[in-house]
């Protein structure tokens, strides 16, 4: 993701900008995230929402003790390098993904909308 190596890249009066870009980057499409959750378990909505959340701040929670004990150890830039790396394997992971299906009990259609017979 071109914001975080800006930040890890480029001087300080930058940084402030590739930070506000990584952080639209990551909380902009949350909404899309669970309503695709939602598409996935049409019939168990809460559960699905409850999930993506849940696990997203729960890897988070994980994370950060981690990064933090790398940066520690090595330097700020060495630690959060991969993370420069993460968006593209889950891209990858992402593609593996099939799609919702439309027509499946209780969905009443991706997103809500009718579904053809």
């Amino acid at each position: 993701m071109p914001a975080i190596a800006g930040i890890l890249f480029l001087p300080l009066p930058l940084v402030h900008g590739c930070a506000a870009l990584a952080a639209a980057a990551l909380y902009v499409p949350l909404s899309l995230q669970v309503t695709l959750g939602q598409d996935y378990l049409p019939t168990r909505m809460g559960t699905a929402s409850g999930v993506t959340l849940g696990l997203t701040v729960s890897v988070g929670g994980v994370a950060s003790p981690l990064i933090g004990a790398a940066a520690d150890a090595t330097s700020l830039r060495t630690a959060l390098l991969p993370l420069a790396l993460l968006p593209l394997l889950a891209w990858a992971l992402a593609r593996r993904l099939p799609d919702p299906d439309p027509g499946a009990p209780g969905n009443g259609g991706l997103r809500g909308l009718p579904v053809d017979p």
